[in-house]
């Protein structure tokens, strides 16, 4: 069997990881699995792939919603039993350049969120139309599946759950990382996510001048990472908190932390929580639909935007390590429930399901 994922770019992000993180398995369950980026970004992600052996090609458009991503990405989609495409609009010009080159191949598609900015304008048709010409629609998470239905009824025959998953054991099991200029007693905080619109770094911020003995590290970058440091700078926390950036080291600085954050207005799943999880950290996360199922009772919900009740939920954690502790423990048995080899299993039998052939046929296409 022959599959081609494709994406808007591999920036590091939720579905970017777990694209990058499947292939490899892909591949080794047989399927012959290569990837295509609308955006070449110079990623680690990108090398990580490639120094995998995966084929990871570009188009050679560099605007990510010029109708020309048509035409180039007609010239990279031959050959493959499925296209499997995530995100909006790689959704959008995929259909397109299927058509236009009169690919035969099955095209099937991944929902990652709960939310898109489409959903607070009147296109509601237009999404219909698009997700028309997907076989299938895997959601990933039941909140996304529910959202997705309520914005799109006619859908119900296509879709199914399947969640997102991580390689557990690297996260087990990593080295904590060395963190420099941080006081020995001071409770490190962890949040991984982009500095865009969605993520809600600016609460945490907030949350911080009320929590003592407390240093906070961001992980990722972003468009709002100016705002991000002056709004440090101004609350007076400059002095405690760090922007290391993207690391390619994540699993060590997840190790050498003592509480995760997720802070966010939407969040379809929440990778980055689950990793955290799987890395034995007590969890705090927006009560978002989606997150909140994922972190379920292992971690603690708090009010998307109230700063007030996450310092006060912070500051109660903090002052009791038998309840960090428990938190860890809950951590770690509720990752379990997401590994990234039962999360490929299931999108291998979604492929030999749309294609109508056996897992026999599959391994000899």
């Amino acid at each position: 069997m022959r599959a081609l994922q494709i994406i808007d770019s591999l920036r590091l992000g939720g579905a970017e990881v777990l694209l990058k993180e499947m292939v490899p398995i892909f591949r080794a369950r047989g399927v012959d699995c290569d990837v295509v980026a609308l955006l070449q970004t110079a990623s680690p992600l990108e090398f990580a792939l490639q120094g995998a052996g995966v084929s990871v090609r570009f188009t050679d458009v560099q605007k990510l919603y010029s109708p020309r991503q048509i035409l180039s990405l007609s010239k990279l989609i031959h050959g493959y039993d499925v296209i499997h495409v995530h995100l909006f609009p790689a959704q959008l010009w995929t259909i397109l350049a299927a058509a236009v080159s009169h690919s035969k191949a099955v095209l099937v598609t991944t929902e990652h969120n709960t939310w898109n900015a489409r959903r607070d304008r009147p296109l509601r048709r237009f999404d219909q139309w698009m997700y028309s010409h997907y076989r299938h629609i895997a959601c990933n998470s039941e909140a996304t599946a529910k959202e997705l239905l309520r914005w799109c009824p006619t859908l119900t025959s296509k879709i199914s759950v399947i969640p997102n998953g991580i390689p557990i054991k690297a996260f087990e099991n990593a080295q904590p990382a060395t963190l420099p200029d941080i006081p020995s007693d001071f409770i490190r905080l962890i949040f991984v996510g982009r500095f865009e619109a969605q993520k809600d770094h600016a609460t945490i911020l907030r949350a911080l001048p009320s929590v003592l003995n407390a240093h906070l590290l961001f992980v990722g970058d972003g468009p709002l990472r100016p705002q991000l440091l002056e709004m440090a700078a101004t609350l007076g926390i400059a002095d405690r908190v760090t922007f290391l950036g993207w690391r390619n080291d994540v699993a060590a600085l997840l190790k050498a932390s003592h509480v995760y954050v997720h802070s966010t207005t939407s969040d379809g799943f929440g990778i980055a929580a689950c990793e955290a999880m799987a890395a034995g950290l007590p969890i705090l996360a927006s009560d978002v639909p989606g997150l909140a199922q994922v972190v379920g009772n292992a971690g603690i919900l708090f009010p998307v935007g109230n700063e007030k009740i996450l310092a006060r939920e912070l500051t109660a954690l903090i002052q009791s390590p038998d309840r960090c502790l428990k938190m860890s423990q809950a951590s770690r048995q509720r990752a379990q429930h997401f590994n990234i080899e039962r999360t490929v299993n299931a999108y291998v039998q979604m492929y030999e399901s749309v294609l109508g052939i056996s897992p026999q046929e599959a391994a000899i296409r």
